[in-house]
Parts: C-alpha cells; structure tokens; sequence
C-alpha cells in the first residue's frame, strides 16, 4: 500500500520495543502539523493534504479513504493520536499490557456508554483510577465539554488518554 510504504523503515526500527518520551514527542508535534484544526483528530480531509504534499505517486481520494478505514482502530473516521502512533511504528499504542480499560471503569456507572454522566460520578471515576485531578479541573473539563454539568464516555476516553499523553511526555523531561 502506498502509505505503509512511506513508512516502513520507521516501523522496522521502533516496532520491537516501547517508545521513548522523545519518540513520543516527536510523533505529537507531527500529529499536530497534520490536525491543521486542532480538534485531537485527522480528519480524512486533512490527512488528504498531507498526503498530496508527499513526493512521489498522489493516492487518490479512494486510497486516502482505504488507508483511514485500516488505520481507524476506533471507527469514528479520523485518526487519533493513539492510531497515529500506531500507523507510523506498526505496534499498538499504548501497549495493551500497559492499557487501561476505560469502558470497564465508565460501566460501573453507565452500563450502555452511550450515555453521560454526571460531574460527581466523574470525579469518583477519575478517583477510582488514581488519577490525582483537582476539582478545579473536574470543574473546568465538565463545564467546557458541554456546559450541563455532564460528560459522555467518549469525552471521558479522550480526556484519559490525553493525560496519559501529557504525564509521558512531561515525566520523560524530569
């Protein structure tokens, strides 16, 4: 496939072992340059200019869509950060030994994770995963989702997985 090819001398050389906080970082900071709107996600759009400006052979617009649909490990039809990683090293990111089970924790308080719930139910989450989270940060991240007070398990995932991000990124220059 013409994007595996683009790639494959990186996957060769981090594929066996876990990445390092640079690595990390460095992954991150092109990430961004490609989610040119900054909403966590690469959306097919952007991940169609990106691949227009790559030298050699353009994909079409039905090899861009093909190569979000096998990249696209949570089905939402944009690449996140975790399927980045994932895309660019050939290794799941997070390791799955060292991956949290999100929907497992949310069930104990909404059963069909189509759901939200509410702020105090989200703090005992947070808590019940020892996350250390001020209230003012509860505070902040409920009332910036969708101002009722309220959050869904989707939010909540994206939430856990960028701190996890943030807490790799931040302990790996300490």
């Amino acid at each position: 496939m013409y994007f595996e090819q683009e790639f494959v001398s990186s996957k060769s050389l981090l594929s066996a072992r876990q990445l390092s906080p640079d690595e990390i970082q460095v992954f991150k900071e092109l990430f961004d340059s490609y989610d040119t709107d900054k909403g966590g996600n690469i959306s097919v759009e952007e991940f169609a200019k990106v691949m227009s400006q790559s030298p050699g052979k353009q994909p079409t617009a039905d090899e861009v869509q093909q190569i979000i649909r096998e990249v696209d490990l949570d089905g939402d039809g944009t690449i996140n950060f975790n399927e980045f990683i994932t895309m660019m090293t050939g290794q799941t990111y997070p390791p799955v030994d060292e991956k949290v089970d999100y929907a497992k924790a949310w069930k104990q308080f909404e059963p069909s994770l189509k759901s939200s719930i509410t702020q105090s139910q989200f703090r005992q989450l947070v808590a019940g995963l020892g996350e250390a989270i001020g209230d003012v940060e509860i505070d902040q991240i409920i009332n910036n989702v969708d101002g009722e007070g309220k959050i869904t398990f989707q939010e909540f995932e994206n939430f856990m997985k960028n701190r996890s991000l943030v807490d790799e990124i931040v302990n790996g220059y300490q």
